[in-house]
């Protein structure tokens, strides 16, 4: 997978390898100490309710290593 700017991923939609939409792309976070990415943070569907865990904040957490693609979507593995 190429490089992408992160501010071209903001609000973008994210799917399932499945094709499942799972949501709207809100923020990805980064351990500071050593620079890598830890999950997208994603406003989640309800199809993504049932899949992941809703955080109190009602955002759901997918680890960054289930990245698979980026393109019309933001595609995660399951």
């Amino acid at each position: 997978m190429g490089k992408v700017l992160g501010m071209n991923l903001t609000d973008m939609r994210v799917m399932g390898d499945d094709g499942t939409e799972l949501g709207e792309l809100h923020n990805i976070t980064c351990n500071l100490e050593t620079g890598k990415l830890g999950d997208l943070v994603v406003e989640p569907t309800e199809k993504a309710r049932d899949r992941y865990e809703v955080r109190n904040d009602g955002y759901v957490y997918i680890p960054t290593q289930r990245l698979s693609a980026v393109k019309d979507y933001i595609v995660v593995k399951r």
